[in-house]
């Protein structure tokens, strides 16, 4: 994957292939940082966002998969791991419930706040850096068209 920078975004929608695709870009967290954040005698949950993560290649099942298996290698308590539709749509993350001390999320800046806010009492933990708005054409590459 490919991700360029471009300064093209005017308020226009920019259109390939007949559609919108728009999208928020990020890229992951160093693994050291995550797991300087968590406690190994701590219960921890994966959320990884299929939607726009997976699309940059830092969510999806795939990234969530690796973490997991890395973080058990390193003797932390993984129960549980999701892979969640749109981490910042409030009824897909309310469907289900996390046994958990922390919640390790591999999604935007919008799905961290949505977890945080749906589950108040947990430790957020964010996988991920929230890069801008992007856009991506039919060859694969995305384009940041806003960085925040």
């Amino acid at each position: 994957m490919q991700v360029s920078f471009s300064n093209c975004f005017k308020g226009h929608i920019v259109k390939y292939l007949g559609k919108s695709d728009f999208m928020i870009v990020t890229n992951s967290k160093p693994y050291g940082v995550i797991r300087g954040s968590l406690r190994k005698w701590k219960k921890i949950s994966l959320i990884a966002c299929n939607s726009c993560a997976r699309i940059c290649e830092t969510g999806g099942q795939k990234k969530l998969d690796e973490l997991e298996e890395r973080l058990k290698k390193d003797g932390f308590d993984v129960v549980s791991a999701n892979v969640v539709p749109l981490v910042c749509n409030i009824d897909a993350v309310k469907r289900r419930t996390y046994e958990a001390d922390y919640l390790v999320v591999l999604a935007c800046d919008s799905g961290v706040f949505t977890v945080q806010s749906i589950f108040p009492d947990k430790v957020v933990v964010p996988a991920l850096n929230t890069i801008g708005l992007g856009a991506k054409d039919s060859n694969g590459n995305i384009f940041v068209m806003k960085k925040f």
